[in-house]
């Protein structure tokens, strides 16, 4: 419809033309182009087969890691094992060890206890005996000025 001449064609067509011309118009307008689309559809396909490549790649490499941690894995549990269990028999010697050195703490304090009341005991008993000693002393000074 640029054509100048177009109006002038318009008019004088019939309302059933017009609206064929109309259509013809829109369906010219809208109507895909077929060469675009079909090129279009060929780069998603290409990016959708990059896509499934790299996803296999992908699940590869997972399957790979997966197998080399397994791997790991049970190559390394009977040694963890190993060293959980010594682990548990030092944590147990210790345990007997504290337990000894608390017996051994208690049988000091008990000794020290005892020695102590033996030093208290034995240091009386020597005061008592120079005591006695002073007050034997003090009886053979009066016999011998003759008072007792």
């Amino acid at each position: 419809m640029t054509d100048s001449a177009e109006p002038t064609r318009v008019a004088s067509m019939s309302g059933d033309e017009k609206a064929a011309a109309l259509c013809d118009d829109v369906a010219a307008s809208v109507h895909p182009d077929t060469e675009a689309v079909a090129q279009h559809c060929g780069q998603i396909e290409r990016s959708a087969e990059d896509m499934l490549a790299r996803l296999d790649e992908l699940v590869a490499v997972l399957n790979k890691l997966s197998e080399d941690s397994k791997e790991q894995r049970e190559a390394l549990t009977p040694a963890l094992e190993a060293w959980a269990s010594g682990l548990a028999r030092d944590f147990a010697y210790l345990d007997s060890a504290e337990d000894t050195v608390e017996a051994v703490k208690g049988a000091v304090a008990n000794v020290e206890h005892q020695l102590a009341q033996l030093e208290s005991t034995e240091f009386r008993r020597a005061r008592l005996a120079d005591i006695e000693k002073a007050r034997k002393g003090i009886e053979g000074l009066f016999q011998g000025w003759g008072g007792g």
